[in-house]
């Protein structure tokens, strides 16, 4: 019989959401930080492919800054609620929380544009299964370390996965700049793929979801808190 994961506090789930809330507006100064850097830096993509541009552009505006800003919000989480996470589990749905509170007044922008309305349906819950990458191997990774297992690893997938998937599906999506082209060939690509991102994404997000479910007993398992601790708990 699967176990069933044990209640968290009201508190251990809205702060969390808030914190979500938070970093959407935060995500906006880290896009500023990282066009001041990459002028210093003298990097320019100016002459480069289309696509290319589009890459770059979606990681300043959106992949980069947006997933730094979370994955530093689940972090905050982790610290203040410490001695109360029990398992990788509850990693997971701190990254959900995080995810859904990003999302809402990002969504609550997009509103007011109809036409995007529509096509972001597809994609809603982008935010919250990004947040749960981000959660799951955070939360595996401090397990490692309470069994003195290699963790690096999952220091690096929890921030990886969700920046490469984001920019991506914003490089063919509202960032690509091939839809602008007046090459009706370019433009038709640009059209192509943002048509399979959309379609891609939409299905990845329910396979994540899914394999959450999945793993739920596996997480649960995995305790990251001290036996007596757990059992006065």
């Amino acid at each position: 019989m699967r176990e069933k994961p044990a209640p968290i506090s009201w508190l251990q789930a809205l702060v969390p959401v808030g914190f979500g809330w938070a970093s959407m507006s935060l995500s906006i100064y880290v896009m500023v930080g990282l066009a001041w850097l990459t002028s210093q830096l003298g990097i320019s993509v100016s002459d480069a492919h289309p696509f290319i541009k589009s890459i770059v552009l979606a990681f300043m505006m959106a992949g980069g800054p947006e997933e730094l800003t979370k994955l530093a919000f689940i972090i905050l989480t982790v610290l203040l609620f410490r001695k109360k996470i029990r398992n990788v589990y509850e990693y997971v749905l701190i990254g959900a929380a995080v995810g859904i509170g990003f999302t809402i007044p990002e969504e609550i922008g997009y509103a007011q544009k109809t036409a995007a309305v529509w096509i972001r349906m597809l994609t809603l819950l982008g935010h919250m299964v990004y947040g749960m990458i981000m959660g799951k191997y955070l939360g595996i990774a401090r397990y490692n370390k309470l069994n003195n297992k290699p963790r690096f690893l999952q220091y690096v997938l929890a921030i990886l996965i969700p920046i490469i998937l984001h920019t991506l599906y914003d490089a063919c999506t509202s960032g690509n700049l091939m839809l602008l082209s007046e090459n009706s060939a370019e433009s038709d690509t640009g059209i192509t793929l943002g048509l399979i991102a959309t379609a891609a994404h939409f299905i990845i997000q329910f396979v994540i979801l899914y394999l959450a479910k999945k793993d739920t007993e596996k997480h649960c398992e995995m305790a990251l808190l001290e036996q007596s601790t757990q059992k006065t708990a």
